[in-house]
């Protein structure tokens, strides 16, 4: 472990270097390359030693999660160094980007000290393991353990012994505290997602809230003068209270998936800073900065919950980063856009706005690529359903223009190879998907026309394609059983039926093939290959 400790420290010493001294090139980068390309294989070779795979779970699984997220975080800023110096080689003689190399080198040294204190931590956890908080659970680790606990009062009680019957209930009010407590942490997640829920949302979200907390009060109030079978009753009680909250959470995330990403193509962050570089302070440029911070704050719970509900190590570590290099770069773009007087200054913001794209780009595809295809039509369709109901008082107010708009999601969906695969290989399927394109970009021409067009015909066109879309969804439903029967897959479980995540697509299989950032089409089944891939980042550099 020694011999990693020091390999570290050679890569926290280059990064020094580079932040004291200008004239750092791309020598210098490459030269930090190859000594994170040491100490990743060294960690490597460590790796089945600290943490086996059998045995990934618990602290050992947080810390390793947090070293996969450091390693990405490096070779996105090393990338983005690479560009600023290469920038700064056709500026005019000793012309540098100091701010854009502070931005990063900041970050690389963050990663640094985070790696050091979580190798440090996972040799540690090798020894001797340490229970995890509920804090560190996600919500649906926080759900599953709650549910299981409930589980085991809905059982069929036997007839117990009177001294047996009163050492079970001591046992069982010991795990009756911590159910508690496992319920008010997947309150806390709640909340977190509710403070950006969509306000047509928050008044479901805060009732559904409020039930649980009554049915797990009075769980709690009445566990011990309540005998087994009375407590069975009210476990399955909070247990309907826990699946309803799932079951708004999923549809809640559909919502905010469908208006995060409309309102990152409304509010772009290139017409966010044009508007910023040609306007002075005012009330709808607070605005939009406003709309802006809010919809990274939605993106930032979209990511959380995402992490929540998939498996895949890659695909977690892909929307870990996403969601570190956005929140970085939240606090310090706005100010970049806002004071570009200068050509230095002007090339910050450039590398800055490139750098958020991008990352934007790759949380889009990967969220794109684990949800489940068939809900998300569901979703729309009620939007639209919606619309067309409401169409004569929704028209004037520019709200079904919104709507159409929003149909892009779909489009950007289906465009993922992964998505459409076998739906262009069905040859109904391959007409649908051709026909909604076609009719989306109709809706959306029609209401997006200066002249007068009759309202009847544009609320025809809607129902089109509402038609399409349901017709789109069924081809989605029919290639799942198709392939369910085909891998001899066995019927679900009750409770999982009960426990359908909307948001999540079941048929992924856990991997995310087409969007990590070499364009590699294999999926990583070992942490090992994620290391591989980290490697094989920074070799395209040195």
């Amino acid at each position: 472990m020694d011999k990693l400790y020091l390999k570290l420290n050679v890569c926290t010493e280059i990064i020094a270097k580079g932040a004291t001294c200008h004239t750092a090139n791309i020598a210098w980068l490459n030269q930090f390359c190859a000594a994170f390309h040491t100490f990743a294989t060294k960690f490597k070779s460590y790796l089945p030693e600290l943490a086996p795979k059998n045995e990934l779970e618990g602290n050992i699984k947080i810390h390793v999660e947090t070293i996969f997220l450091c390693f990405t975080q490096v070779i996105t800023c090393i990338t983005q160094l690479e560009r600023t110096i290469n920038i700064e080689s056709t500026l005019e003689a000793g012309a540098h980007l100091l701010v854009t190399r502070t931005h990063f080198l900041d970050r690389i040294d963050w990663c640094l000290r985070r790696l050091q204190a979580s190798v440090y931590q996972l040799a540690e956890e090798a020894i001797a393991s340490t229970p995890v908080k509920l804090e560190d659970l996600s919500f649906v680790e926080l759900l599953d353990l709650a549910l299981d606990k409930l589980e085991t009062y809905s059982e069929i009680v036997p007839t117990q012994p009177q001294s047996e019957e009163e050492d079970l209930n001591s046992l069982h009010s010991d795990e009756n505290n911590q159910l508690v407590d496992q319920v008010n942490h997947l309150i806390k997640h709640a909340l977190a997602f509710a403070n950006v829920a969509l306000e047509s949302d928050k008044k479901a979200l805060t009732a559904i809230y409020e039930t649980v907390l009554e049915e797990s009060g009075i769980f709690e109030r009445n566990f011990k003068t309540h005998n087994p079978n009375e407590r069975k009753l009210e476990a399955l009680s909070l247990q309907r209270a826990l699946y309803s909250l799932e079951t708004y959470l999923n549809e809640g995330l559909l919502h905010l998936i469908f208006t995060s990403m409309f309102d990152t193509e409304k509010t772009s962050i290139k017409r966010l800073r044009n508007i910023l570089q040609t306007s002075e302070s005012s009330r709808a440029v607070d605005k939009l900065i406003s709309d802006f911070d809010i919809n990274v704050d939605r993106i930032q719970q979209i990511g959380i919950f995402a992490i929540a509900f998939t498996q895949d190590v890659k695909t977690k570590t892909l929307i870990r980063s996403c969601l570190a290099s956005l929140e970085s770069l939240d606090s310090c773009i706005v100010p970049a856009f806002q004071f570009q007087i200068t050509s230095s200054a002007s090339n910050h913001a450039d590398i800055l706005e490139h750098h958020f794209r991008e990352e934007l780009m790759v949380f889009r595809n990967v969220i794109h690529e684990i949800i489940d295809s068939r809900a998300l039509i569901n979703n729309y369709l009620d939007i639209l359903a919606e619309s067309i109901d409401n169409a004569e008082k929704l028209h004037p107010k520019g709200y079904l223009l919104q709507v159409a708009q929003m149909g892009n999601v779909i489009f950007q969906h289906f465009q993922l190879k992964v998505n459409n695969q076998e739906l262009i290989a069905d040859e109904e399927g391959k007409r649908l998907h051709q026909d909604f394109i076609a009719i989306l970009h109709e809706c959306q021409a029609v209401l997006e026309v200066s002249v007068h067009v009759d309202l009847k015909r544009i609320v025809k066109r809607l129902k089109i394609l509402y038609s399409i879309l349901a017709k789109l969804r069924d081809i989605c439903d029919k290639l799942v059983y198709e392939r369910a029967i085909s891998n001899n897959e066995k019927s679900i479980t009750t409770s999982t039926k009960l426990r359908q995540h909307s948001f999540a697509n079941p048929e992924i299989g856990h991997t995310i093939p087409n969007c990590n950032r070499t364009n590699s089409s294999n999926s990583l089944s070992h942490e090992s290959d994620l290391i591989s891939f980290q490697l094989t980042e920074i070799l395209r550099i040195t």
